[in-house]
């Protein structure tokens, strides 16, 4: 079974992170149920280490959300290779809606360039923006408002 990262953070999302009453096991039980479901260690080792990375991005925001939000994003060739246009789409389609800040749009290319994948379609980034407005603080209504997209298909502005 070939097993991405961001398959495990899903799993890991919608397991736990997506249920406020949900118990949060240890990180040791939780990697023993990802074995036992059949994810490759090295691969859920990698997932908990971008968790962490995140984190760290988490305590350090408010310096990265003072940037200037009046930006223009041109994208490198090595993100134009990674992520396909609709990928790109969504997160240019998200800051202009102010569902994101452009500083929240340079964490979640940040975060998507550290997962093990080779190419991210739209469906995947939506995953990593709802992930990362999830750890994010002040994120609380783009995050249900890209979660209702996500899962519903349909958003509404709260």
């Amino acid at each position: 079974m070939k097993t991405e990262v961001l398959d495990i953070l899903m799993y890991l999302f919608e397991t736990y992170l997506d249920d406020e009453d949900a118990h949060i096991p240890s990180e040791k039980s939780i990697r023993k149920e990802l074995n036992k479901i059949g994810f490759q260690d090295t691969k859920v080792t990698q997932a908990f280490d971008w968790l962490d990375d995140l984190a760290v991005l988490k305590d350090t925001y408010a310096e990265i959300s003072s940037l200037d939000n009046s930006s223009f994003r041109l994208y490198s060739s090595l993100e134009m290779d990674k992520f396909d246009k609709e990928a790109r789409g969504i997160l240019m389609d998200l800051v202009e809606l102010t569902v994101i800040s452009p500083s929240q749009r340079e964490i979640i290319i940040d975060k998507a360039l550290a997962l093990d994948i080779p190419h991210i379609d739209a469906e995947q980034m939506k995953w990593v923006v709802l992930m990362v407005l999830f750890n994010l603080p002040d994120s609380a209504g783009s995050f249900t408002w890209l979660q209702d997209l996500l899962y519903e298909e349909t958003p509404s502005f709260h």
